[in-house]
Formats: structure tokens, C-alpha cells, sequence
């Protein structure tokens, strides 16, 4: 179980074989729980982030995506640990700016991309 947003956001698979599935309870909303569609925990939680914002800012979930597509999230990072919330690396700034600390990290890497070495990294010929 994945527990966000002062648990107003869990993720959670009670089987391996189930998908994740989301449950949201925010204010002046009735709570409701998502299937995720997903055995990924990654996706899970991109996903579940995705569903959040929507419901919180009353968009649908197609114009949240659009508005992260192309733009780095430090949730989107393999370096990302989805049940502790953090950065692998232990990046504080992560946390703090909310996953858009991502747009300056050197080591972000995001799963659907090729990796990129830092900008600091030079072969030795």
C-alpha cells in the first residue's frame, strides 16, 4: 500500500495477480476507488497521480496527461520509490518541489526514454 497526499490517495493490490487500484478521498467529494489497470507499480502510480490531480482540479484525466506530457516528474524517474515517496538518491528537492525537481537533475531518468548520461559525465578515451 502506497499512502499520498496525507492519505487522501492510497494505492494499493491486496493479490499479485490483481491490478492496482486507487482510492481517493478528498473533500467535498464522495470517496471512490479507480482500477488502475496495471500489475506495474510505476505505472500505478503515475497513473494514480494522474486520477488525483484530475479529481481534485475537476478535469478529466486525458487533459492532466496532456499537461505532463513532455515535462519530467521525478515520479516518472526510475530512481523514484514509489512506497516511500522519495528519491532513490535522497534528493530533498524532490519532495519539496513536488516531483518538479526532475527538470534539473542530472541522474533523472524516465523508463519509457533511452538514458541519457549527465551533462558532467565525460568518457575517458
Amino acid at each position: 500500500m502506497i499512502n499520498l497526499y496525507n492519505g487522501r490517495l492510497i494505492i494499493e493490490r491486496r493479490k499479485l495477480c490483481e491490478n492496482w487500484r486507487a482510492k481517493y478521498k478528498l473533500p467535498n467529494l464522495q470517496e471512490c476507488t479507480i482500477d488502475l489497470r496495471t500489475k506495474d507499480v510505476r505505472e500505478a502510480f503515475i497513473q494514480a497521480q494522474y486520477h488525483y490531480l484530475a479529481l481534485r482540479n475537476n478535469q478529466s484525466v486525458v487533459d492532466v496527461e496532456e499537461s505532463f506530457n513532455g515535462k519530467r516528474k521525478c515520479w516518472s524517474c526510475v530512481h523514484w520509490l514509489p512506497r516511500s515517496n522519495e528519491c532513490s538518491f535522497g534528493f530533498a528537492e524532490a519532495k519539496q518541489e513536488r516531483g518538479r525537481f526532475a527538470r534539473h537533475c542530472e541522474l533523472y531518468d524516465d523508463v519509457g526514454q533511452k538514458p541519457t548520461r549527465p551533462s558532467w559525465y565525460s568518457p575517458i578515451d
